[in-house]
């Protein structure tokens, strides 16, 4: 009965609504992804719909965006991003969970969402970098930064570890800030047909 009520929790954020946001959230995703990947940039930026569609949607509905937008970026970028699917699977949960107890509603909540986020990037990132691909990727200019702490610590993991922590509390902090920014713009007629989005009078408040 528990396991019964479980899953028809996760089935109900998975509305006509969300399933309609999802590719324009994946879009958005691939926007920023994609350009940092050619630029060479130390950044993702390819979260940006999957922390919007976790203020709409839900934590289940963020974590399928999230595995998609990697599954894309694995076929039109580099197949290095496909085993981090499971980084953008577990800040989509922690970022839809931490929105759905309310934290969203004031700044020192969403800021802590920020952080717990760019915390949980970096340990499971850094362990997928370590022991997938050695310590760096190419993927992206933090790449260079981190085979030189390497070279000179001779600490992978610190390294790893060290890069990952700075790159994710920038790269997550922007990120936090376009949705944010973004989601107060979509409409309040709109925002009340999903599951959890976010009403004026907390739009307004939370900044």
């Amino acid at each position: 009965m528990k396991q019964r009520s479980f899953l028809n929790r996760i089935k109900a954020q998975f509305t006509t609504k969300s399933l309609v946001l999802i590719p324009i959230a994946v879009g958005i995703n691939l926007i920023g992804g994609t350009l940092c990947s050619a630029l060479k940039l130390p950044l993702f930026l390819d979260m940006i719909g999957t922390i919007i569609i976790a203020c709409l949607s839900g934590p289940w509905v963020a974590a399928l965006c999230g595995f998609l937008t990697n599954v894309f970026l694995t076929l039109v970028a580099n197949p290095v991003y496909f085993p981090y699917s499971v980084v953008s699977v577990l800040c989509g949960l922690v970022t839809g969970f931490m929105v759905k107890a309310g934290l969203f509603r004031n700044i020192w909540g969403a800021i802590l969402t920020w952080l717990v986020c760019a915390f949980t990037n970096t340990v499971s990132a850094s362990l997928i970098t370590i022991f997938v691909y050695g310590g760096a990727t190419g993927v992206n200019g933090s790449s260079l930064f981190t085979a030189a702490l390497i070279a000179t610590t001779k600490k992978i993991i610190l390294s790893v570890l060290s890069t990952s922590m700075i790159e994710n509390l920038v790269d997550k902090g922007i990120v936090f800030l376009i949705a944010y920014l973004l989601v107060q713009k979509i409409p309040k007629r709109f925002l009340s047909q999903y599951a959890l989005g976010m009403n004026e009078d907390e739009l307004e408040e939370d900044w």
